[in-house]
């Protein structure tokens, strides 16, 4: 009997271990690489705005970065000279935080989080009065502002270090919503490298 129990462990201990030793999880090597620059080609040729990113990724599910963008569009700054928008949006910075979605680090979903400090020139119609007469004008001035927002997209990686990546979300500005834009948009395809 003491045989049969002490056969019987040995099988458990060996079954167990066998177990253990199947259950090796692979690393991509794409995971030691944290760092990636990313442009935005999306907006450069739609919008006119060049737009860049910085991404580090802390773990395999959590990354954070900082985009920037200036916006030079000669048909936005027409439209906004001849009184057909209220707004001209000139530039932005975007904190973010990213979460996957996926298991996969070559090809996944993503959810993200951001703030985006955001600022350009508006109009507004004032009240003058020269001389005994009052009359209304157009005066431009500036406004920044801090919006709020999230986004979706998808990451796809070439070669384990060249990204494209789409994502589409909107942020709603809550500090001076008198005179800069409602709403944020945060668009884009972008084309990175991951070192």
């Amino acid at each position: 009997m003491k045989k049969l129990a002490f056969l019987a462990t040995v099988l458990f201990f060996q079954f167990t271990h066998a177990q253990d030793s199947t259950a090796v999880e692979t690393v991509s090597p794409i995971t030691l690489k944290k760092n990636e620059i990313k442009i935005d080609v999306l907006t450069l040729i739609a919008r006119s705005r060049f737009h860049v990113s910085y991404e580090r990724f802390l773990n395999k599910d959590f990354s954070v970065g900082l985009s920037a963008s200036i916006t030079k569009s000669n048909k936005k700054e027409d439209d906004f000279e001849n009184g057909f928008n209220k707004t001209l949006p000139q530039y932005e910075a975007n904190p973010f935080v990213r979460y996957s979605l996926s298991k996969s680090a070559v090809s996944y979903y993503f959810i993200e989080g951001f703030l985006s400090v955001n600022g350009g020139k508006y109009k507004e119609l004032q009240r003058l009065e020269e001389g005994g007469t009052a009359y209304w004008t157009a005066v431009e001035k500036n406004y920044t502002d801090l919006a709020i927002g999230g986004a979706l997209g998808y990451k796809l990686y070439i070669k384990e270090k060249f990204g494209i990546e789409l994502f589409v979300g909107v942020g709603r500005n809550i500090i001076n919503t008198d005179i800069s834009p409602k709403y944020v948009q945060r668009v884009g395809a972008n084309f990175g490298y991951r070192f």
